[in-house]
Formats: C-alpha cells, structure tokens, sequence
C-alpha cells in the first residue's frame, strides 16, 4: 500500500479475503396415488432447512420448511379427484438468504375411483341351478355372501362380469354383495349393499280322474292341476297328446264312443311360466265302459 504523501511511504502486505458464493437451494417434490374419498401425501426434498413456497391446483402460494434432513410431507385434503403440487420457489436458510425460481416442478396425487359392482340373478325351477350375474370394474374383487352365509370371493374378468352357478334349488335363495377391492396399486375398497334373489318356480302338477259309461256311449276325463298348463298325455299307449289346463287348472277330455275301458296315462305336465316347469308324471285313469244289459227270450210249447 502507498501513502499520499511527500514522500509516498510504501508497506507491502500478504493479507487476502474470498468472496463466498453459496450455492442456490433446490427442491424436487413427489406425490403418491390414493383411492377417491382419502387423503393423499407430497414430499418435498431439497436443501436442508429451506423455506419452499408451493400451490395447490394452480391456487394461492403456502409455504413450508424443509427440515434438516431436507424433507417435508404435506397432508392433502380427502380428494375425489387429481389434485396438483407444484413448487414455484425454494429460499435457503443462509445469509445472505439465496433464492430459486422453479418452473413446472409439479407433481400430481392420482386419485383412483372406487370399484363398483351390481347384482342380478334369474329365475329357475324347483330342482334346478340358478345363476347370479356381476357387473363392476374390471379384474376387481367381489366379495358376497349367499343366503347371510360365510363371505366367499370371486374376480371379475376383463370385461368386469362374473358368473355364479348355485347349486340345485328347491327354494328361493339370495346373494348379497358386500364390497368390492379394485385391482390397482393401491388396492381401492368400497363397501356394496345390494342383493339378489334367485326366484325358485314350483314344478306344476296334474292329476286325472276318468268317469264310467256304457257301451256305446262317450266316457269324460278330468284333469286338474296348475293353471294355464300344458299337460301331455297318452290314450290306450298311443301318441302324445295335449291339452291346456284353464285359469282354474282343469281340462276336460271327452272321449269317442267307447265299446270297451280306454286308459289315459299322464305324460308331463309344463307350467305358463317364464322359464316354462317341466314335471314329468305318470300317473293314469281308465274310462270303464259296461257292457249293455242283454235280455233274452225262449218260447215253451205246451
């Protein structure tokens, strides 16, 4: 250094000082994916302590710290739909305090839809299986319960349907849906009330009663039974024959002039139903015929 003066006075000098530059602060963020109706979790990492100053859906700026680990977990809301994060500037805990404009650091909590699944089932006839259909998402879960018995499970195909086979009924039975969980990462679960009954047709029946007559005469075959039924029925081992029961579930046969018994034999007996009963019977009844009376005459010569 020299002095301004007369004379200039000259000191040499070894001392030096740096000029330090601190390094700007970073943020990087992440989200995870939720099921619809929970809440979701976005982490923020970066320089340790560090204030970041981020948005909600595009919405005003809110602001948290970093702790000294460099991270911070901000809790959503309960969310019905995607929901987006994005951080627009990290400030560091130094001083002089740096600061970093971020551009399009975002991250975005999926939010999955709930699986759904609906019930339906068909009707049978007494002896028979029913089937029991479901519909819902696709590759999902279904849990179920028959007759408010033990759960059981089955999984939807590709096209979200399921196919369940009862066993053979002889009464009405009910499935009832109780949840169903999605095949998806994570696992969405959703409670399902509905249920469906499969509706059990009694078989119909038919039962015949023949009258007697007298040679030369016509005979009456009554059969009675389910209403608006078809019955099939033999005369004297012949073809099948039919005839429908009315609203009351009687059918009357007359028969042709008779010289001799004529046995009708019941062969089934199908009800107006959707789907149609069958029941197959074997019962029979005869028309008796009786001979006519005869009288004869003889002549005695005295």
């Amino acid at each position: 250094v020299i002095s301004n003066t007369t004379p200039a006075c000259t000191q040499t000098l070894t001392e030096c000082a740096t000029v330090t530059i601190l390094p700007l602060p970073t943020a990087s963020i992440s989200a995870n994916t939720i099921c619809e109706g929970t809440a979701g979790t976005v982490t923020i990492t970066g320089t340790p302590n560090a204030t970041v100053n981020y948005t909600v859906d595009s919405g005003l700026i809110q602001t948290i710290i970093l702790n000294g680990s460099g991270t911070a977990v901000i809790t959503s809301p309960v969310l019905t739909s995607d929901s987006v994060y994005c951080v627009e500037e990290v400030i560091s805990a130094t001083t002089p305090a740096c600061s970093a404009t971020l551009t399009n650091v975002c991250a975005s909590i999926t939010v999955l839809p709930l699986p759904t699944a609906v019930i339906s089932a068909n009707t049978t006839c007494v002896g028979s299986t029913g089937t029991v259909t479901i519909t819902g998402t696709a590759n999902a879960t279904v849990t179920y319960t028959v007759d408010a018995g033990i759960n059981q499970t089955i999984v939807l195909d590709a096209s979200g349907n399921a196919s369940i086979t009862s066993p053979v009924l002889t009464a009405n039975s009910e499935y009832c849906l109780v949840d169903v969980t999605s095949n998806t990462t994570p696992a969405c679960t959703q409670t399902v009330t509905s249920c469906a009954t499969i509706a059990v047709l009694p078989l119909p029946t038919a039962t015949l009663v023949a009258n007697t007559v007298c040679s030369g005469t016509s005979g009456t075959v009554t059969i009675t039974g389910t209403a608006n039924a078809t019955v099939t029925y033999t005369v004297d081992s012949g073809s099948n024959q039919t005839i429908v029961l009315d609203a009351s579930g009687t059918g009357t046969i007359t028969t042709p002039v008779l010289t001799a018994n004529s046995v009708y034999c019941l062969v089934n007996v199908i009800s107006n139903t959707t789907p149609a009963c069958t029941q197959v019977l074997t019962d029979c009844a005869t028309v008796t015929v009786n001979p006519l009376p005869s009288v004869s005459i003889s002549t005695t010569t005295p």
